[in-house]
């Protein structure tokens, strides 16, 4: 799948002349986060991600939105001043602003730490605070960064039936009820998902619930299309693309994923080039070698130790699962 990127006619920060500025005030200027900046954010991201990944409010969906909309925003943060900072407020739970902390529900960020729900102190993020230098937010959009968008139920099954080399015909056949066609699924064992206003649509209810699972809208059954990244979504996700990899790996006569001229051999050499293939393949970037060597490390080398098949379907489904195949 290719990603779409925003052009832009602003340049970035590097492009707009700062005569006599040293390399800290620069970074400063142009909003970059710092390593510490970047530590505090993943620190308190499983905490806050939940609600603040996407959407108006995406504090956490990338550190130059953390940097930009947190740290940069003087309602938020004041720098060298952490009592001072709502940021820090929020997260005791003595906020002044509509809402008085942070998570919303009954405990704060300081009462789940208190309990060792999370791990990141506040003494943390009050000394991150005290360190910090005057901030400047940059209004120059980056013009290297990608264009985010959750994609479409139907998306996702049009672009698995492509990258997967399966189609309709793997899934369903067509039968007809009173002379009204449907769709008939092979086995729901499968798990075949197809919009309820598809024609043929699901004969019986397991496609289409499974494509509401994944966030599709129905005009038929008045259901609102959902882009969130709900838990729904993740749990359908993760069960289609694993039943769905190891059915194009087991299909015959299918070069979706291993084209003419590649094999299914397990020698490393083979598998780091498969790897690098399928970076390009499903996320549609050129991988580094540190990107093919994690990914050998922690998918393949522990999942081929119980089959090959095993193996090459949990990279396939790792990289469908990830948020580069999730948001394009």
């Amino acid at each position: 799948m290719k990603r779409v990127f925003l052009l832009l006619l602003l340049a970035g920060c590097e492009r707009a002349p700062e005569p006599r500025i040293t390399a800290s005030t620069k970074q400063a200027a142009c909003g970059q986060a710092s390593d510490e900046t970047v530590r505090i954010m993943r620190g308190l991201a499983p905490s806050c991600e939940g609600c603040h990944v996407s959407g108006t409010r995406g504090f956490f969906s990338s550190v130059s939105s953390f940097q930009n909309l947190i740290v940069s925003d003087p309602r938020m943060v004041v720098p060298g001043d952490p009592d001072a900072s709502e940021f820090v407020r929020l997260l005791e739970g003595r906020g002044t602003g509509a809402f008085t902390q942070m998570p919303i529900g009954t405990k704060s960020y300081a009462q789940l730490f208190a309990e060792g729900a999370v791990t990141l102190p506040i003494a943390d993020v009050r000394q991150w605070i005290v360190g910090l230098a005057s901030q400047a937010r940059d209004a120059r959009p980056d013009a290297t960064a990608p264009r985010i968008t959750r994609v479409k139920a139907e998306q996702v099954q049009r672009a698995l039936y492509q990258q997967l080399g399966l189609d309709y015909g793997d899934f369903f056949t067509n039968a007809s009820d009173y002379g009204i066609p449907h769709a008939q699924p092979r086995s729901d064992d499968l798990y075949p998902f197809q919009p309820d206003d598809a024609y043929l649509s699901p004969r019986t209810s397991e496609p289409s619930e499974r494509f509401h699972g994944l966030g599709g809208g129905s005009v038929v059954g008045q259901q609102k299309a959902d882009l969130s990244i709900a838990p729904t979504f993740v749990l359908t996700l993760t069960q289609v693309s694993q039943r769905w990899c190891r059915l194009a790996y087991l299909k015959a006569n299918n070069d979706a994923l291993f084209p003419a001229g590649t094999t299914k051999a397990t020698d490393a050499t083979n598998v780091k080039a498969t790897i690098t293939r399928w970076f390009l393949h499903f996320h549609g970037t050129v991988a580094t070698a540190a990107d093919v060597d994690a990914m050998y490390a922690s998918v393949w080398t522990p999942l081929s130790a119980t089959s090959a098949e095993a193996g090459f379907v949990g990279l396939c489904s790792a990289f469908i699962r990830h948020p580069d195949w999730i948001f394009y």
